[in-house]
């Protein structure tokens, strides 16, 4: 063989060196970009599955507060009923209290239940004011919820997109 066939050889030798070398770097390179584009699915999907989860307890919370507010206007109904009552009883002790105006103990006695009954009065008058305003906090919080509700619906949806992209940015890649 002369010196031009052997460098010719040395030559064809090397560049099937070099096209193995860069197969490899090919695999390697597809191999990770696999690892990538599967990474990015798992972890949108974990967000996803975060935002889901979020809204299922945000709905939990509404459906409860909803339950509490019912609650809440269902004592102050029974409250109110109470008041009336108590003020028809009142109405029929002053009538007990002027009938018996000649027993002077009858109507003592008559006039101190009158007066406490005139305190309890006053006590439910408070407690419904008390109660009004729970119910409007709880109005309140459930429009808060609602609020919540909607934010998590605008990420979750904005996940969907970023996911969307992320899917057109890896086929992108060779």
């Amino acid at each position: 063989m002369t010196g031009s066939a052997k460098s010719l050889e040395r030559i064809v030798r090397r560049l099937g060196q070099v096209e193995d070398d860069i197969r490899q770097n090919q695999l390697e390179d597809a191999a990770h970009v696999r690892r990538t584009h599967r990474f990015m699915q798992t972890m949108v999907a974990a967000l996803a599955v975060v935002a889901l989860v979020n809204l299922y307890f945000v709905g939990e919370l509404t459906h409860e507060i909803g339950l509490l507010v019912r609650n809440m206007d269902r004592g102050v109904m029974h409250l109110e009923e109470m008041g009336d009552r108590m003020t028809a009883m009142q109405l029929h002790f002053d009538n007990i209290g002027e009938s018996a105006g000649r027993l002077p103990i009858v109507v003592d006695q008559m006039m101190s239940i009158s007066a406490g009954m005139q305190d309890i009065e006053r006590d439910l008058g408070g407690i419904r004011g008390r109660t009004q305003h729970v119910s409007e906090h709880v109005s309140e919080m459930d429009g808060d919820v609602g609020n919540m509700t909607h934010s998590f619906r605008e990420v979750n949806g904005k996940l969907v997109h970023i996911r969307h992209s992320m899917g057109q940015m890896s086929n992108a890649v060779p």
